[in-house]
Protein backbone atom coordinates (compact mmCIF):
# COMPACT_ATOMS: atom_id res chain seq x y z
CA UNK A 1 0.00 0.00 0.00
CA UNK A 2 1.03 3.67 -1.22
CA UNK A 3 1.96 5.77 1.68
CA UNK A 4 -0.32 8.35 0.49
CA UNK A 5 -3.56 5.85 0.28
CA UNK A 6 -4.46 7.49 2.93
CA UNK A 7 -4.31 11.20 1.91
CA UNK A 8 -5.75 10.11 -1.47
CA UNK A 9 -9.10 8.86 0.38
CA UNK A 10 -9.39 11.87 2.66
CA UNK A 11 -8.54 14.08 -0.25
CA UNK A 12 -9.89 13.15 -3.38
CA UNK A 13 -11.66 15.93 -4.26
CA UNK A 14 -9.05 18.13 -4.20
CA UNK A 15 -6.83 15.52 -6.35
CA UNK A 16 -9.73 15.72 -9.24
CA UNK A 17 -9.63 19.56 -8.85
CA UNK A 18 -5.96 19.44 -9.97
CA UNK A 19 -6.55 16.83 -12.48
CA UNK A 20 -9.31 18.97 -13.97
CA UNK A 21 -7.35 22.08 -13.79
CA UNK A 22 -4.10 19.93 -15.33
CA UNK A 23 -6.66 19.02 -18.16
CA UNK A 24 -7.63 22.67 -18.97
CA UNK A 25 -4.25 23.86 -18.96
CA UNK A 26 -3.28 21.35 -21.63
CA UNK A 27 -6.41 22.19 -23.54
CA UNK A 28 -5.94 25.98 -23.55
CA UNK A 29 -2.06 25.85 -24.25
CA UNK A 30 -2.59 23.22 -27.00
CA UNK A 31 -4.98 25.79 -28.79
CA UNK A 32 -2.86 28.87 -28.08
CA UNK A 33 0.38 27.21 -28.95
CA UNK A 34 -0.73 26.98 -32.53
CA UNK A 35 0.02 29.25 -35.35
CA UNK A 36 -2.22 32.06 -36.18
CA UNK A 37 -1.05 32.70 -39.45
CA UNK A 38 0.02 28.78 -40.30
CA UNK A 39 -1.55 26.40 -38.68
CA UNK A 40 0.44 23.06 -38.13
CA UNK A 41 1.04 20.31 -35.63
CA UNK A 42 3.75 22.40 -34.33
CA UNK A 43 3.67 24.39 -31.29
CA UNK A 44 5.30 27.88 -29.71
CA UNK A 45 7.75 27.71 -26.96
CA UNK A 46 5.64 30.07 -24.88
CA UNK A 47 2.55 32.77 -25.56
CA UNK A 48 1.46 35.99 -23.74
CA UNK A 49 -1.96 34.72 -21.45
CA UNK A 50 -3.47 37.82 -22.48
CA UNK A 51 -3.47 38.27 -26.19
CA UNK A 52 -2.08 34.37 -26.94
CA UNK A 53 0.80 36.15 -29.28
CA UNK A 54 3.46 33.64 -29.49
CA UNK A 55 6.89 34.37 -27.82
CA UNK A 56 9.30 35.46 -30.59
CA UNK A 57 12.94 35.92 -31.37
CA UNK A 58 13.93 39.53 -32.15
CA UNK A 59 16.77 39.43 -34.68
CA UNK A 60 18.95 42.04 -35.06
CA UNK A 61 17.86 42.47 -38.67
CA UNK A 62 14.90 43.81 -37.63
CA UNK A 63 12.69 40.28 -37.90
CA UNK A 64 10.79 38.60 -35.69
CA UNK A 65 9.88 34.77 -35.77
CA UNK A 66 7.77 32.73 -33.90
CA UNK A 67 9.26 30.08 -31.74
CA UNK A 68 8.78 26.86 -32.11
CA UNK A 69 11.86 24.79 -30.91
CA UNK A 70 10.82 21.19 -29.97
CA UNK A 71 14.22 20.91 -27.78
CA UNK A 72 12.19 23.29 -25.40
CA UNK A 73 9.28 21.29 -25.56
CA UNK A 74 10.50 17.84 -23.91
CA UNK A 75 8.71 18.61 -20.32
CA UNK A 76 5.41 19.24 -22.42
CA UNK A 77 5.86 16.01 -24.20
CA UNK A 78 6.56 14.25 -20.63
CA UNK A 79 3.51 15.94 -19.21
CA UNK A 80 1.07 14.61 -21.99
CA UNK A 81 1.93 11.06 -21.76
CA UNK A 82 1.92 11.60 -17.70
CA UNK A 83 -1.53 12.64 -17.87
CA UNK A 84 -2.35 9.98 -20.37
CA UNK A 85 -1.03 7.46 -17.68
CA UNK A 86 -3.33 9.36 -14.67
CA UNK A 87 -6.49 9.57 -16.48
CA UNK A 88 -6.42 6.43 -18.70
CA UNK A 89 -7.31 8.94 -21.41
CA UNK A 90 -5.10 7.94 -24.22
CA UNK A 91 -5.62 11.67 -26.11
CA UNK A 92 -2.78 13.16 -24.56
CA UNK A 93 -0.39 10.54 -25.25
CA UNK A 94 -1.42 10.88 -29.22
CA UNK A 95 -1.07 14.62 -29.04
CA UNK A 96 2.39 14.02 -28.29
CA UNK A 97 2.68 11.34 -30.58
CA UNK A 98 1.42 13.22 -33.61
CA UNK A 99 3.66 16.66 -32.20
CA UNK A 100 6.71 14.13 -32.58
CA UNK A 101 5.66 12.29 -35.82
CA UNK A 102 5.21 15.63 -37.78
CA UNK A 103 8.73 17.28 -36.48
CA UNK A 104 10.73 13.92 -36.79
CA UNK A 105 9.37 14.23 -40.57
CA UNK A 106 10.32 17.56 -41.27
CA UNK A 107 13.20 18.89 -39.09
CA UNK A 108 15.91 16.55 -39.23
CA UNK A 109 18.97 16.76 -41.09
CA UNK A 110 19.92 13.68 -43.55
CA UNK A 111 23.58 14.40 -43.66
CA UNK A 112 24.35 13.97 -40.16
CA UNK A 113 21.17 12.47 -38.80
CA UNK A 114 21.16 15.74 -36.21
CA UNK A 115 17.34 17.58 -35.25
CA UNK A 116 16.62 21.35 -36.12
CA UNK A 117 16.46 22.40 -32.40
CA UNK A 118 18.53 22.93 -29.42
CA UNK A 119 20.13 26.30 -27.90
CA UNK A 120 20.90 28.26 -31.29
CA UNK A 121 18.50 26.69 -33.47
CA UNK A 122 14.61 26.40 -33.76
CA UNK A 123 11.73 26.40 -36.13
CA UNK A 124 9.92 29.67 -36.84
CA UNK A 125 6.13 28.42 -36.49
CA UNK A 126 4.78 30.86 -39.01
CA UNK A 127 6.83 30.02 -41.90
CA UNK A 128 7.41 26.55 -40.59
CA UNK A 129 11.74 27.12 -42.13
CA UNK A 130 14.58 26.72 -39.37
CA UNK A 131 16.29 29.66 -37.83
CA UNK A 132 18.56 30.53 -35.15
CA UNK A 133 20.76 33.67 -34.04
CA UNK A 134 23.11 33.85 -36.67
CA UNK A 135 26.49 35.08 -34.51
CA UNK A 136 25.73 31.31 -33.27
CA UNK A 137 25.67 30.22 -36.80
CA UNK A 138 22.51 27.54 -36.20
CA UNK A 139 25.08 24.76 -34.57
CA UNK A 140 23.86 21.94 -32.96
CA UNK A 141 23.95 22.24 -29.00
CA UNK A 142 21.63 20.66 -26.51
CA UNK A 143 22.73 21.44 -22.27
CA UNK A 144 20.97 19.36 -19.99
CA UNK A 145 17.98 19.08 -22.42
CA UNK A 146 17.73 15.56 -21.64
CA UNK A 147 15.28 14.43 -24.74
CA UNK A 148 12.37 12.34 -24.01
CA UNK A 149 13.89 9.56 -26.04
CA UNK A 150 11.64 7.20 -25.11
CA UNK A 151 8.81 8.87 -26.98
CA UNK A 152 11.23 9.75 -29.84
CA UNK A 153 12.11 6.42 -30.04
CA UNK A 154 8.65 4.90 -30.42
CA UNK A 155 7.48 7.47 -32.80
CA UNK A 156 10.79 6.74 -34.72
CA UNK A 157 12.88 4.41 -33.72
CA UNK A 158 15.64 4.40 -36.79
CA UNK A 159 15.64 8.43 -37.33
CA UNK A 160 16.16 8.33 -33.63
CA UNK A 161 18.71 6.17 -33.53
CA UNK A 162 20.10 7.95 -36.54
CA UNK A 163 20.14 11.08 -34.56
CA UNK A 164 21.80 9.40 -31.18
CA UNK A 165 24.86 8.50 -33.59
CA UNK A 166 25.08 11.91 -35.16
CA UNK A 167 24.77 14.02 -32.00
CA UNK A 168 28.00 11.86 -30.90
CA UNK A 169 29.75 12.14 -34.52
CA UNK A 170 29.25 15.75 -34.42
CA UNK A 171 30.56 16.71 -31.33
CA UNK A 172 33.52 15.10 -30.86
CA UNK A 173 36.29 16.80 -32.90
CA UNK A 174 39.28 14.44 -31.67
CA UNK A 175 38.42 11.09 -30.40
CA UNK A 176 42.17 10.13 -29.35
CA UNK A 177 42.12 13.14 -27.06
CA UNK A 178 38.12 13.39 -26.34
CA UNK A 179 38.12 17.05 -27.65
CA UNK A 180 34.66 17.77 -27.41
CA UNK A 181 32.57 20.36 -27.81
CA UNK A 182 29.03 21.72 -26.70
CA UNK A 183 28.75 22.67 -30.68
CA UNK A 184 28.14 20.07 -33.37
CA UNK A 185 28.36 20.60 -37.22
CA UNK A 186 25.47 19.46 -39.36
CA UNK A 187 27.80 19.29 -41.76
CA UNK A 188 29.63 16.31 -40.45
CA UNK A 189 28.15 12.89 -41.96
CA UNK A 190 26.53 10.63 -39.78
CA UNK A 191 28.78 7.91 -39.19
CA UNK A 192 27.06 4.13 -38.15
CA UNK A 193 30.57 2.73 -36.40
CA UNK A 194 30.92 6.34 -34.04
CA UNK A 195 31.07 4.19 -30.58
CA UNK A 196 33.49 1.45 -32.39
CA UNK A 197 36.33 4.13 -31.76
CA UNK A 198 38.84 2.57 -29.46
CA UNK A 199 38.37 4.10 -25.78
CA UNK A 200 41.71 5.69 -23.96
CA UNK A 201 42.19 7.62 -20.82
CA UNK A 202 42.75 11.43 -21.41
CA UNK A 203 42.74 12.31 -17.94
CA UNK A 204 46.05 11.36 -15.81
CA UNK A 205 45.19 11.94 -11.68
CA UNK A 206 48.93 11.52 -11.05
CA UNK A 207 49.53 14.79 -13.27
CA UNK A 208 46.83 16.89 -11.51
CA UNK A 209 46.01 19.97 -11.43
CA UNK A 210 47.85 19.65 -15.01
CA UNK A 211 44.35 18.90 -17.11
CA UNK A 212 44.28 18.07 -20.84
CA UNK A 213 44.18 21.14 -23.28
CA UNK A 214 41.41 20.92 -25.55
CA UNK A 215 40.71 23.28 -28.51
CA UNK A 216 36.54 22.33 -27.68
CA UNK A 217 35.15 23.55 -24.12
CA UNK A 218 34.21 19.95 -22.55
CA UNK A 219 31.54 21.77 -20.24
CA UNK A 220 29.99 19.29 -17.95
CA UNK A 221 26.37 20.33 -19.16
CA UNK A 222 27.02 19.81 -22.61
CA UNK A 223 29.14 16.13 -22.08
CA UNK A 224 25.95 15.33 -19.69
CA UNK A 225 23.21 15.29 -22.56
CA UNK A 226 26.53 13.32 -24.65
CA UNK A 227 26.27 10.80 -21.79
CA UNK A 228 22.53 10.53 -21.73
CA UNK A 229 22.71 10.09 -25.54
CA UNK A 230 25.20 7.23 -25.26
CA UNK A 231 23.13 5.12 -23.04
CA UNK A 232 19.34 6.02 -24.80
CA UNK A 233 21.46 4.22 -27.47
CA UNK A 234 22.81 1.03 -25.96
CA UNK A 235 19.21 0.87 -24.36
CA UNK A 236 17.48 1.05 -27.53
CA UNK A 237 19.50 -1.48 -29.16
CA UNK A 238 21.62 -3.61 -26.57
CA UNK A 239 24.83 -2.00 -28.26
CA UNK A 240 27.57 -2.03 -25.15
CA UNK A 241 29.77 -0.22 -27.08
CA UNK A 242 27.61 2.67 -26.70
CA UNK A 243 27.38 2.08 -23.11
CA UNK A 244 30.81 1.92 -22.63
CA UNK A 245 31.59 5.22 -24.21
CA UNK A 246 28.72 6.43 -22.40
CA UNK A 247 30.25 6.06 -18.77
CA UNK A 248 34.31 6.22 -20.05
CA UNK A 249 32.82 9.84 -21.09
CA UNK A 250 31.52 10.50 -17.72
CA UNK A 251 34.87 8.72 -15.97
CA UNK A 252 36.81 11.47 -17.49
CA UNK A 253 35.26 13.78 -15.42
CA UNK A 254 35.40 11.55 -11.89
CA UNK A 255 39.24 11.52 -12.96
CA UNK A 256 39.56 15.10 -13.20
CA UNK A 257 38.04 15.84 -9.68
CA UNK A 258 40.53 17.01 -6.97
CA UNK A 259 42.24 13.89 -5.31
CA UNK A 260 42.78 15.50 -1.82
CA UNK A 261 38.79 16.49 -1.56
CA UNK A 262 37.16 14.63 -4.76
CA UNK A 263 35.23 17.62 -4.93
CA UNK A 264 33.38 17.89 -8.75
CA UNK A 265 34.70 19.58 -11.96
CA UNK A 266 33.00 21.83 -14.46
CA UNK A 267 35.47 20.32 -17.89
CA UNK A 268 37.88 17.87 -17.42
CA UNK A 269 40.25 19.90 -19.93
CA UNK A 270 41.46 23.02 -20.11
CA UNK A 271 41.14 25.85 -23.10
CA UNK A 272 44.21 25.54 -25.40
CA UNK A 273 45.26 29.32 -26.11
CA UNK A 274 45.61 29.44 -29.78
CA UNK A 275 45.58 33.46 -29.84
CA UNK A 276 47.59 36.04 -27.95
CA UNK A 277 46.20 37.20 -24.56
CA UNK A 278 44.49 40.33 -25.24
CA UNK A 279 44.75 43.62 -22.81
CA UNK A 280 41.02 43.86 -22.91
CA UNK A 281 39.91 41.87 -19.83
CA UNK A 282 36.34 41.50 -21.69
CA UNK A 283 37.65 39.60 -24.29
CA UNK A 284 37.19 36.36 -22.94
CA UNK A 285 36.91 33.92 -25.51
CA UNK A 286 38.20 30.60 -25.08
CA UNK A 287 40.94 30.78 -28.18
CA UNK A 288 42.81 33.02 -25.51
CA UNK A 289 43.31 30.03 -22.88
CA UNK A 290 41.47 28.98 -19.81
CA UNK A 291 39.71 32.12 -18.87
CA UNK A 292 39.77 30.95 -14.82
CA UNK A 293 43.66 31.10 -14.96
CA UNK A 294 43.63 34.23 -16.74
CA UNK A 295 41.26 36.11 -14.27
CA UNK A 296 42.14 34.87 -10.81
CA UNK A 297 46.10 33.14 -11.86
CA UNK A 298 47.66 35.80 -9.92
CA UNK A 299 46.06 35.13 -6.69
CA UNK A 300 45.31 31.57 -6.78
CA UNK A 301 47.92 29.96 -9.01
CA UNK A 302 47.33 26.59 -10.35
CA UNK A 303 44.08 25.68 -9.18
CA UNK A 304 42.90 28.43 -11.21
CA UNK A 305 41.14 26.62 -14.08
CA UNK A 306 37.48 26.47 -15.53
CA UNK A 307 36.88 22.76 -14.49
CA UNK A 308 38.00 23.89 -10.78
CA UNK A 309 35.44 26.95 -10.41
CA UNK A 310 33.14 25.98 -7.63
CA UNK A 311 31.89 29.38 -7.33
CA UNK A 312 29.34 30.21 -10.48
CA UNK A 313 26.03 28.49 -11.14
CA UNK A 314 25.97 24.98 -9.64
CA UNK A 315 23.02 23.07 -11.01
CA UNK A 316 24.96 21.90 -13.68
CA UNK A 317 26.77 19.68 -11.34
CA UNK A 318 24.73 19.14 -8.09
CA UNK A 319 21.25 18.91 -9.71
CA UNK A 320 20.67 18.21 -13.77
CA UNK A 321 24.25 15.80 -14.06
CA UNK A 322 23.37 13.58 -11.17
CA UNK A 323 19.64 13.79 -12.86
CA UNK A 324 20.79 12.44 -15.79
CA UNK A 325 23.58 9.58 -14.51
CA UNK A 326 20.95 8.66 -12.05
CA UNK A 327 17.94 7.97 -14.29
CA UNK A 328 20.47 6.17 -16.60
CA UNK A 329 20.70 3.94 -13.67
CA UNK A 330 17.16 3.27 -13.43
CA UNK A 331 17.19 0.98 -16.79
CA UNK A 332 20.78 -0.13 -16.74
CA UNK A 333 22.57 -0.56 -13.25
CA UNK A 334 26.40 0.19 -12.89
CA UNK A 335 28.27 0.13 -9.24
CA UNK A 336 30.56 2.15 -10.45
CA UNK A 337 28.63 5.26 -11.87
CA UNK A 338 26.47 5.18 -8.85
CA UNK A 339 29.52 5.65 -6.48
CA UNK A 340 31.30 8.41 -9.03
CA UNK A 341 27.52 10.29 -8.37
CA UNK A 342 27.19 9.34 -4.94
CA UNK A 343 31.01 10.56 -4.02
CA UNK A 344 30.19 13.82 -5.75
CA UNK A 345 27.94 15.07 -3.92
CA UNK A 346 29.16 13.87 -0.26
CA UNK A 347 32.26 15.40 -1.24
CA UNK A 348 30.78 18.78 -2.33
CA UNK A 349 28.48 18.82 0.58
CA UNK A 350 30.82 18.35 3.07
CA UNK A 351 33.14 21.15 2.04
CA UNK A 352 30.77 23.70 0.67
CA UNK A 353 27.84 23.35 2.87
CA UNK A 354 27.32 25.61 5.49
CA UNK A 355 24.22 24.27 8.16
CA UNK A 356 23.97 27.28 10.18
CA UNK A 357 23.11 29.36 7.42
CA UNK A 358 21.71 26.41 4.93
CA UNK A 359 23.96 27.98 2.17
CA UNK A 360 26.47 26.80 -0.17
CA UNK A 361 29.95 28.57 0.02
CA UNK A 362 31.62 29.74 -2.89
CA UNK A 363 34.53 27.99 -3.80
CA UNK A 364 37.73 26.11 -5.56
CA UNK A 365 37.40 22.79 -5.58
CA UNK A 366 40.20 22.17 -3.24
CA UNK A 367 38.36 23.54 -0.33
CA UNK A 368 39.18 26.40 -0.42
CA UNK A 369 36.62 29.18 0.70
CA UNK A 370 36.11 32.34 -1.54
CA UNK A 371 33.31 33.78 0.16
CA UNK A 372 33.79 37.35 0.18
CA UNK A 373 36.37 37.46 -2.33
CA UNK A 374 36.59 41.07 -4.48
CA UNK A 375 37.32 40.35 -8.12
CA UNK A 376 40.70 42.14 -8.95
CA UNK A 377 39.49 42.63 -12.81
CA UNK A 378 37.03 41.97 -15.13
CA UNK A 379 36.72 38.54 -16.84
CA UNK A 380 34.57 35.81 -18.13
CA UNK A 381 33.88 34.96 -14.35
CA UNK A 382 32.01 38.56 -13.85
CA UNK A 383 33.07 42.29 -13.69
CA UNK A 384 35.83 44.03 -11.58
CA UNK A 385 34.68 44.24 -7.79
CA UNK A 386 32.16 41.26 -7.41
CA UNK A 387 32.25 40.06 -4.28
CA UNK A 388 31.57 36.77 -3.83
CA UNK A 389 28.98 35.43 -1.44
CA UNK A 390 27.08 32.25 -0.06
CA UNK A 391 24.14 30.70 -2.45
CA UNK A 392 20.76 29.54 -1.34
CA UNK A 393 20.30 26.03 -1.09
CA UNK A 394 17.11 26.10 -2.78
CA UNK A 395 15.08 22.87 -2.28
CA UNK A 396 15.57 21.52 -5.98
CA UNK A 397 19.31 20.06 -5.04
CA UNK A 398 17.57 17.50 -2.77
CA UNK A 399 16.16 15.64 -5.82
CA UNK A 400 19.66 14.20 -7.03
CA UNK A 401 20.33 12.92 -3.04
CA UNK A 402 16.73 11.92 -2.80
CA UNK A 403 17.44 9.78 -5.77
CA UNK A 404 20.84 8.53 -4.97
CA UNK A 405 19.38 7.54 -1.44
CA UNK A 406 17.00 5.56 -3.46
CA UNK A 407 19.01 3.78 -5.75
CA UNK A 408 21.89 2.50 -2.94
CA UNK A 409 20.29 3.11 0.73
CA UNK A 410 22.91 5.29 1.79
CA UNK A 411 22.37 6.36 5.38
CA UNK A 412 24.94 9.30 5.18
CA UNK A 413 22.84 10.69 2.26
CA UNK A 414 19.66 10.09 4.17
CA UNK A 415 21.26 12.15 7.25
CA UNK A 416 22.29 14.84 4.46
CA UNK A 417 18.86 14.91 3.18
CA UNK A 418 17.17 15.12 6.81
CA UNK A 419 19.68 17.95 7.58
CA UNK A 420 18.54 19.92 4.48
CA UNK A 421 15.29 19.46 4.44
CA UNK A 422 14.86 20.14 7.83
CA UNK A 423 16.52 23.61 7.49
CA UNK A 424 14.67 24.02 4.49
CA UNK A 425 11.31 23.31 6.17
CA UNK A 426 12.17 26.39 8.61
CA UNK A 427 11.71 28.69 5.15
CA UNK A 428 7.89 29.72 4.73
CA UNK A 429 6.86 27.53 1.91
CA UNK A 430 5.54 30.16 -0.23
CA UNK A 431 9.45 31.00 -0.56
CA UNK A 432 11.11 27.66 -0.58
CA UNK A 433 8.16 25.52 -2.88
CA UNK A 434 9.37 24.48 -6.17
CA UNK A 435 8.39 21.60 -8.43
CA UNK A 436 11.98 19.92 -7.84
CA UNK A 437 11.27 20.09 -4.08
CA UNK A 438 7.77 18.96 -4.75
CA UNK A 439 8.84 15.22 -6.66
CA UNK A 440 11.60 15.00 -3.86
CA UNK A 441 9.51 14.63 -0.95
CA UNK A 442 6.96 12.73 -2.75
CA UNK A 443 10.16 10.10 -3.96
CA UNK A 444 11.37 10.73 -0.58
CA UNK A 445 7.88 9.19 1.28
CA UNK A 446 7.67 6.68 -1.13
CA UNK A 447 10.99 5.19 -0.60
CA UNK A 448 10.84 5.80 3.45
CA UNK A 449 7.05 5.17 3.72
CA UNK A 450 7.35 7.82 5.96
CA UNK A 451 3.58 9.71 6.91
CA UNK A 452 6.01 13.03 7.54
CA UNK A 453 7.46 13.27 4.26
CA UNK A 454 4.01 12.50 2.17
CA UNK A 455 2.62 15.34 4.63
CA UNK A 456 5.02 17.56 3.56
CA UNK A 457 4.42 16.63 0.06
CA UNK A 458 1.27 17.45 0.15
CA UNK A 459 1.41 20.58 1.51
CA UNK A 460 4.26 21.72 -0.95
CA UNK A 461 1.58 20.69 -3.86
CA UNK A 462 -1.28 22.70 -2.32
CA UNK A 463 1.34 25.76 -2.45
CA UNK A 464 2.13 25.69 -5.66
CA UNK A 465 -1.25 25.13 -7.10
CA UNK A 466 -2.56 27.94 -5.28
CA UNK A 467 0.41 29.86 -6.66
CA UNK A 468 1.00 29.13 -10.22
CA UNK A 469 -2.75 28.40 -11.51
CA UNK A 470 -4.52 31.34 -12.60
CA UNK A 471 -6.39 31.89 -16.04
CA UNK A 472 -6.90 28.36 -16.42
CA UNK A 473 -3.57 27.97 -16.76
CA UNK A 474 -0.31 27.11 -14.98
CA UNK A 475 2.17 30.10 -15.39
CA UNK A 476 5.03 31.76 -13.37
CA UNK A 477 3.00 33.49 -11.31
CA UNK A 478 -0.34 35.51 -11.81
CA UNK A 479 1.81 38.60 -12.73
CA UNK A 480 4.38 37.37 -15.44
CA UNK A 481 3.34 37.93 -18.77
CA UNK A 482 4.28 34.60 -20.57
CA UNK A 483 3.20 30.87 -20.18
CA UNK A 484 6.39 28.20 -21.27
CA UNK A 485 5.31 25.29 -22.55
CA UNK A 486 8.83 23.56 -20.45
CA UNK A 487 7.92 24.87 -17.27
CA UNK A 488 8.72 21.61 -15.28
CA UNK A 489 5.63 22.40 -12.61
CA UNK A 490 2.41 20.66 -14.55
CA UNK A 491 4.86 17.51 -14.49
CA UNK A 492 5.97 18.22 -10.88
CA UNK A 493 2.47 18.34 -9.87
CA UNK A 494 1.45 15.05 -12.24
CA UNK A 495 4.12 13.10 -10.82
CA UNK A 496 2.68 13.87 -7.19
CA UNK A 497 -0.91 12.91 -8.26
CA UNK A 498 0.07 9.79 -9.99
CA UNK A 499 1.78 8.77 -6.51
CA UNK A 500 -1.17 9.37 -4.51
CA UNK A 501 -2.58 6.92 -7.46
CA UNK A 502 0.16 4.35 -6.96
CA UNK A 503 1.40 4.85 -10.51
CA UNK A 504 4.26 7.07 -10.12
CA UNK A 505 6.89 4.80 -11.66
CA UNK A 506 4.87 4.95 -14.61
CA UNK A 507 4.70 7.96 -15.63
CA UNK A 508 8.14 9.83 -17.49
CA UNK A 509 11.03 11.47 -14.55
CA UNK A 510 11.41 15.18 -13.62
CA UNK A 511 14.74 15.33 -14.73
CA UNK A 512 15.19 18.74 -16.18
CA UNK A 513 14.03 22.51 -15.76
CA UNK A 514 13.92 22.86 -19.99
CA UNK A 515 15.49 23.87 -22.79
CA UNK A 516 16.77 27.78 -23.96
CA UNK A 517 17.35 29.90 -27.42
CA UNK A 518 20.66 31.45 -26.85
CA UNK A 519 22.02 34.47 -28.90
CA UNK A 520 21.68 37.46 -30.14
CA UNK A 521 18.50 39.37 -29.77
CA UNK A 522 17.24 42.76 -30.59
CA UNK A 523 16.75 44.45 -27.07
CA UNK A 524 15.54 48.43 -26.54
CA UNK A 525 17.04 49.63 -29.82
CA UNK A 526 20.75 47.58 -29.01
CA UNK A 527 21.97 44.15 -29.80
CA UNK A 528 22.48 41.79 -26.50
CA UNK A 529 23.66 38.29 -26.40
CA UNK A 530 20.27 36.50 -24.09
CA UNK A 531 18.82 33.54 -23.48
CA UNK A 532 15.31 33.52 -24.00
CA UNK A 533 14.12 31.78 -20.41
CA UNK A 534 16.16 34.62 -18.79
CA UNK A 535 14.90 37.99 -20.98
CA UNK A 536 11.66 36.52 -22.72
CA UNK A 537 9.71 34.55 -19.57
CA UNK A 538 10.21 36.71 -16.50
CA UNK A 539 8.89 39.67 -18.27
CA UNK A 540 5.88 40.88 -15.90
CA UNK A 541 2.03 41.85 -17.27
CA UNK A 542 1.74 45.80 -17.48
CA UNK A 543 -1.68 47.75 -16.03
Amino acid sequence: MSIFTTLRTSSETTLNEWLAALDSHIARVSQAAQSHKNPSPLRADGFDITTQEPVVWKFPDGHDAPIANFASQQNWLRTLSAMSVISGDSRYEQQATGYTDYFLKHYVDDNSGLFYWGGHRFINLDTLGSEGPESKAMVHELKHHLPYYALLHHVDAEKTLNYLQGFWNAHVEDWQQLDLGRHGDYAKTRDPQVFEHARRDVVDPALWPTLPLTKGLTFVNAGTDLIYAAFAYAHFTGDASAAAWGKHLYRQYVLARNPETGMPVYQFSSPLQRQPVPEDDNQTQSWFGDRAQRQFGPEFGVIAKEANVLFRDMRPLLIDNPLAMLDILRQQPDSDILAWVISGLKNYYQYAYDVASNTLRPMWNNGQDMTGFVFPRDGYYGKKGTTLAPFALEGDYLLPLVRAYSLSGDDELYALIETMATRGEQDSLENSATPFLLVALTELAEKTQSPVWAERAWRVAETLFKQHFHHGLFVRSVQHRYLRLDDPLPLALLTFVAACHGKRDAVPALLTQGGYVHGDFRFNGENRIVYDVELIYPELLTH
